[in-house]
């Protein structure tokens, strides 16, 4: 399954960059700078899961949404922020070279705002601390669900589909989705 490989990938990273930040020469690196780094990285993490997607029905399911709220969440908001927009901005232009233009509109909208609410949340209700990985996969849920959501408001027109798209991937994006932020956050609590 491709799907697994943005999961390692998102994981990997997350370990890389706290690890890094442990050494005393990365802590005199210029903050903004390293937020760029972590944003950027992050966002084509956020691509590769756009793209190593697991097709069923039309319909495909993706951890596109994991590695902005990772970057966000653990590493800080500018990091959240600049991922979710590259990943949006990705998933809003895939459809140019063949991605589904049916959940174009939903999808580019939730990995931006993926990136805002991570973004939010560090810096406000977490005070720029990493939150738990039960917090972190409690927040992953409920952007998978306005995601969802998100999919049925945008094609209103056409409820029935819409309806089913939601259906087949509300559970399982849910939890891959879930798994990747909380176990990203795990591996640099433990």
């Amino acid at each position: 399954m491709n799907i697994v490989f943005p999961i390692i990938i998102n994981i990997t990273f997350v370990i890389f960059f706290y690890l890094f930040s442990k050494i005393e020469k990365f802590k005199k690196i210029n903050k903004n700078l390293i937020q760029l780094i972590i944003g950027l990285s992050f966002g084509l993490v956020s691509i590769m899961g756009s793209e190593l997607g697991w097709e069923i029905s039309g319909a495909t399911m993706n951890v596109r949404d994991s590695a902005p709220l990772s970057a966000g969440l653990i590493f800080g908001w500018q990091a959240g922020l600049i991922a979710g927009l590259l990943g949006g901005t990705y998933r809003a232009l895939s459809v140019l070279w063949g991605a589904g233009t049916y959940t174009a509109l939903a999808c580019s909208i939730s990995t931006v705002l993926a990136g805002i609410v991570a973004a939010i949340l560090r810096k406000h209700m977490f005070d720029d601390k990493k939150p738990s990985w039960l917090f972190a996969s409690g927040i992953t849920i409920v952007m998978e669900v306005f995601h969802m959501l998100m999919i049925f408001l945008t094609n209103l027109s056409d409820a029935n589909t819409a309806f089913t798209f939601v259906k087949m991937c509300t559970i399982p994006m849910s939890i891959l989705n879930a798994v990747t932020v909380g176990g990203s956050v795990l591996c640099v609590t433990i």
